[in-house]
């Protein structure tokens, strides 16, 4: 593999879904400049360079890519960025990861179904419905239904609907949050645990990364419908490289897709027991799996999508024979710690944590003074922090799980708890 010292990446987006990107690249040697129509952010604090432009305004990127003689651009797993990435790459004759075609076919939930059902690959039931909510189409609807925008992220614009009146209320509000102004409207499926699957393709051929599971915060009220901890490997994993996992590989090749990585989400009907997919992202996961599979097998698909942004292969075949589904037998925990609407007074107990924890990863979204408003409760950015750690076992998990949750507190200015619910240990049972 060739090195990377010295090219020059441009990185769009100076927040805090590029900061590994950035953190990543200078390790490997490589020359950052962060692009952003917002004057700071963490990408942008320890970048290289830093430049005010937005970045949507690909004329002005391209200038920048021609003066700062760049080698490639890349974010984080930003939606919204990796399109406007894509748009600079082609007018300024870079390389990039995917077209435009397999980013509509895998971007759009719907197309992304349709798909799914092609090649045979299971995915949630859905029903025909219009804003003109016409009766012939309303009365075949069983409740309760999800709603949600085709084309939205990080949980936005999704609701869980009991009757009729609660259906045309919820798809009118995730209208808002489409911009082709589509919404799905799918079978509900009532199960508090989900499953994604994360994959490489290299050189046209499709490896399962790694498959996880994920519970909910509020498996009772349902008020969050977001992760509250996730388990990798998943222990559904042997059953879905034996019945799912090659239909999978056929479709993704069956696009064209040559190297990159991805990932696909699931439903687990509970009446059933099967995996449903609903959505994916031809993208790295916000997760930052390589945080994972870079202690547990050697995998870092950060690193990998970094190289194949500079012009350089995605990794060599010593590397891709490392793939490892079940981790080398090891069990690794992602727990997020979900709040409740207020401003954050104090926080108290996370060094204790950073210092007592052999931590595989540590990420913080707010700080004291910071205010988790309304409109975030149900999002990702509900959460205030994202701990990953391994260990031997579930037992052991649980363990780890509970002393986090019993040592971070976090209050508002009133003095009142602001963490929205702790994590029954007790889901995590085999």
């Amino acid at each position: 593999m060739k090195e990377l010292t010295g090219k020059r990446l441009l990185v769009l987006g100076g927040g805090l879904a590029s900061y590994d990107v950035v953190k990543t690249a200078k390790a490997a040697g490589v020359y950052t400049i962060v692009a952003d129509y917002y004057e700071s952010g963490a990408a942008k604090e320890i970048a290289e360079e830093a430049i005010t432009v937005s970045t949507v305004d690909i004329e002005a990127l391209s200038k920048i890519v021609k003066d700062k003689k760049i080698d490639g651009v890349f974010c984080g797993p930003s939606e919204f960025n990796l399109l406007n990435a894509l748009k600079l790459c082609k007018h300024a004759g870079l390389p990039f990861y995917a077209t435009q075609e397999q980013w509509d076919q895998c971007s759009n939930k719907a197309v992304f179904k349709d798909l799914c059902r092609k090649y045979n690959v299971p995915c949630v039931p859905e029903y025909h419905i219009t804003d003109k909510f016409l009766e012939e189409d309303l009365k075949k609807i069983v409740y309760p239904v999800m709603v949600k925008p085709v084309d939205s992220s990080s949980s936005r614009g999704i609701s869980v609907c009991q009757n009729r009146k609660e259906l045309i209320k919820a798809y009118r509000e995730a209208l808002k949050f489409s911009v082709q102004k589509q919404v799905i409207v799918e079978k509900y499926i009532a199960n508090d645990i989900a499953f994604a699957a994360r994959y490489l393709a290299y050189k046209g051929e499709i490896y399962l990364l790694l498959a996880n599971d994920r519970y909910m915060v509020d498996p009772i009220g349902r008020e969050a419908l977001i992760s509250g901890v996730a388990v990798y490997p998943s222990k559904l994993t042997k059953n879905y490289i034996e019945s799912i996992n090659e239909n999978v590989r056929k479709m993704f090749k069956g696009i064209g897709l040559k190297d990159g990585a991805f990932f696909m989400q699931a439903l687990i009907d509970p009446e059933d027991g099967q995996i449903y997919f609903h959505e994916m992202g031809l993208r790295l996961s916000g997760g930052l799996t390589y945080t994972i599979t870079g202690p547990t097998t050697g995998i870092n698909d950060m690193l990998m999508m970094i190289r194949l942004a500079l012009g350089e292969e995605l990794c060599t075949t010593e590397e891709i024979s490392k793939v490892d589904p079940y981790l080398n037998g090891k069990v690794a925990i992602s727990l997020c710690v979900p709040l409740r609407t207020g401003i954050i007074g104090s926080i108290e107990g996370v060094e204790e944590c950073l210092s007592n924890l052999q931590l595989l990863d540590y990420i913080q979204y707010y700080h004291e003074g910071d205010e988790i408003t309304p409109q975030k409760i149900g999002t990702l950015d509900q959460h205030f922090c994202r701990v990953k750690f391994l260990v031997d076992g579930y037992s052991e998990a649980a363990e780890t799980i509970n002393y986090i949750q019993n040592t971070i507190t976090i209050s508002d200015t009133n003095n009142k708890n602001m963490i929205f619910m702790k994590f029954d240990t007790d889901r995590l049972r085999p």
